[in-house]
């Protein structure tokens, strides 16, 4: 039987955007948003996963602290070894990564995800949305198209991109690979959502945290 725990990891040192989980947002923060829609998700176990104690502080009802180690929020990249060490103390056997920095992600849009994964038989999932776009990789050949075709946003391929809003894997598999997901055929499955673009904004740089601001400074949610 799958048991799922819902995870919010934040810190202060982003490099792009520092602090940017507890800057005003109208009278909230991106920290304050999250944590309200976590506590209301179709979820075994509930986490706020941190090192700084203002994070901390932040924790709601229903929501329990797990405790980082500075090495896993220092700036710069560190191995999932370091990252991911607090999951020993997850009791679910499945986790998903609540992203925190997409304010506008609507909760019965994130349940409805989390029933999808819970009914199914997948090891592992993360939402993308579906958009017609043209790719090509770094020695300037065509990835998904052929150099003949119209280049036209209404009749060009289909792709399927990331949102990095929810993203399950298998707690046993990190903990022992070390890795998010198995190098298999539909790991992770791509969960197509119908999302605003609005819905998806993600504050990753000062500039996305303006846009951000300005609709809750306007009291547009």
């Amino acid at each position: 039987m799958k048991t799922l725990a819902g995870i919010i990891h934040a810190r202060k040192t982003s490099t792009r955007c520092p602090n940017k989980h507890l800057r005003p947002l109208g009278n909230t923060t991106l920290i304050d948003i999250a944590l309200e829609n976590l506590s209301k998700l179709d979820l075994d176990e509930k986490y706020l996963a941190v090192y700084d104690q203002e994070l901390k502080d932040k924790v709601i009802d229903g929501v329990q602290i797990l405790h980082r180690d500075y090495e896993s929020i220092a700036p710069g990249n560190c191995h999932h070894s370091v990252m991911y060490k607090h999951l020993e103390n997850v009791e679910s056997n499945f986790i998903v990564n609540y992203n925190p920095c997409q304010p506008f992600l609507q909760v019965d849009k994130l349940n409805h995800c989390i029933r999808v994964f819970k009914q199914s038989r997948m090891r592992s999932m993360i939402t993308v949305q579906k958009e017609r776009n043209f790719f090509w990789d770094k020695t300037r050949n065509p990835i998904n198209f052929k150099p003949n075709d119209r280049l036209s946003t209404t009749a060009g391929p289909w792709v399927y991109s990331a949102t990095h809003s929810l993203v399950f894997y298998e707690k046993n598999y990190m903990l022992t690979e070390w890795e998010l997901f198995p190098n298999t055929k539909d790991n992770p499955f791509p969960h197509i959502t119908d999302w605003s673009e609005k819905e998806l904004l993600d504050v990753d740089t000062e500039t996305d945290f303006e846009i951000v601001r300005g609709y809750y400074e306007q009291k547009i949610y």
